[in-house]
């Protein structure tokens, strides 16, 4: 297990986790339930679950405060609601749902196998034109394979 998973792991013995069928329920019965989003801006105009709202993991804890350039209102204000935090495996959000946890949010957690697994349950997603994402291309995307150079870096490095 390398640092990072072991990271994500330290992460998950203290966030609760949702699977992909049981939001989708939540989804229909919550109406006050806030999807958070916390990919890369391009991961999430590609595809993303609707009606979430996106705060890159790389601003959020200053998005879920105020006074800052990046707050945003319906993040601080959600302090006490319902929360769902998205990434595109669960590891990211698992780190990310920890933090808020931190930050003082008590009713948030991350979805399990994040984007990949809504998809995998052949779950609808929009693109950033509020169009529906064909399963299949967002399974190929989702599902790519490390490229070469990054898989070579390791052998080197391994060495």
């Amino acid at each position: 297990m390398d640092r990072y998973q072991k990271l994500v792991a330290q992460a998950l013995s203290s966030v609760i986790e949702i699977f992909s069928w049981d939001l989708e329920e939540e989804i229909q019965r919550n109406k006050d339930l806030i999807l958070l989003d916390i990919r890369e801006q391009d991961e999430f105009d590609m595809m993303h679950i609707k009606n979430s709202i996106h705060v890159p993991r790389g601003i959020l804890e200053s998005a879920c405060v105020w006074n800052y350039d990046n707050t945003v209102p319906k993040l601080v204000q959600a302090i006490n609601q319902d929360i769902i935090v998205i990434c595109h495996s669960g590891n990211r959000s698992a780190l990310a749902t920890l933090t808020m946890q931190q930050m003082g949010f008590n009713k948030v957690r991350s979805l399990k196998m994040g984007i990949k697994g809504w998809n995998d349950n052949d779950l609808e997603m929009v693109n950033s034109n509020h169009v529906i994402v064909d399963i299949n291309k967002a399974d190929a995307w989702l599902n790519r394979a490390i490229s070469e150079d990054k898989l070579e870096s390791r052998k080197n490095n391994a060495n």
